[in-house]
């Protein structure tokens, strides 16, 4: 389908200003890839298939919900988000810890590495998203019920990426789980997709020397894109195409993983 077909589909698609929504993909008809969000003037989308090329920018007219959601929004960006008080540690319910354990973060949460608490009222997993002087700015909760929408849900900053590790080497992977489990021997960047965001390239590129891309492999081509746009900014960047989600592999073999290509 060309862009001026996707233009006409997305503008017949209801949603208010201020929302973003993920749903089915009209274009390809995968089941929950696309993300479709109204701000500022402007309808965006983008499909999170790795087969489909569904994205683009509508302007749209303002109108009283546009200009009231703007002046809310540049109010609620000065205020420095704060961790709710009625979060609690990460291992304080099974369920949590049995997820963090299931996917490979417990050494990352034991040994202080990720902040990791619990959000009761949400039921989520809540990875902590901490600036360059360990300040909390925000946090990505990952629901811990598969009924729940949407299961990953950001709190606060949106325009920085949860890391959790140390080292000049990045690798970004798509989620904060997966951040964690490379964090033994990497820096994991968790891109919460499969797109890379414009406000994360400058913090990238100023915290290391070389960056692995690794997404899943459905994601194949997205992550050559990625690679090809870090390249050009003079970065080191290669592509390691994954068999599984690098989550679900323990330290060892991820670092063998990562680094069998590696020349």
């Amino acid at each position: 389908m060309n862009y001026r077909e996707q233009k006409e589909v997305i503008q017949n698609i209801p949603i208010h200003t201020g929302q973003s929504i993920r749903m089915d993909c009209p274009f390809c008809f995968h089941n929950n890839t696309l993300q479709l969000t109204k701000e500022s003037g402007q309808m965006k989308w983008y499909c999170f298939s790795a087969s489909c090329n569904a994205k683009g920018v509508i302007d749209t007219d303002k109108t009283m919900e546009d200009i009231t959601y703007m002046v809310k929004k540049k109010s609620e960006d000065k205020i420095d988000w704060k961790v709710p008080s009625h979060f609690q540690p990460g291992h304080s319910t099974h369920t949590v810890a049995k997820y963090l354990s299931r996917n490979n973060c417990i050494e990352a949460y034991n040994q202080g590495n990720a902040n990791i608490q619990y959000d009761p009222q949400n039921h989520r997993a809540v990875f902590m998203i901490q600036d360059d002087k360990h300040n909390i700015i925000g946090g990505v909760g990952r629901a811990m019920r598969s009924d729940m929408m949407p299961k990953w849900y950001v709190y606060g900053r949106k325009d920085y990426p949860y890391i959790c590790g140390e080292g000049d080497v990045a690798v970004l992977v798509e989620d904060c789980a997966s951040a964690c489990a490379v964090s033994q021997d990497f820096a994991g960047v968790a891109l919460m997709g499969t797109s890379l965001p414009e406000t994360f390239i400058p913090i990238i590129q100023s915290k290391y020397k070389e960056v692995i891309v690794a997404l899943d492999r459905d994601a194949t081509t997205k992550s050559f894109d990625i690679a090809k746009e870090l390249s050009s900014m003079k970065l080191k960047t290669r592509v390691v195409i994954l068999k599984d989600d690098l989550k679900y592999y323990r330290p060892a073999m991820i670092k063998e993983i990562l680094c069998k290509n590696d020349s």
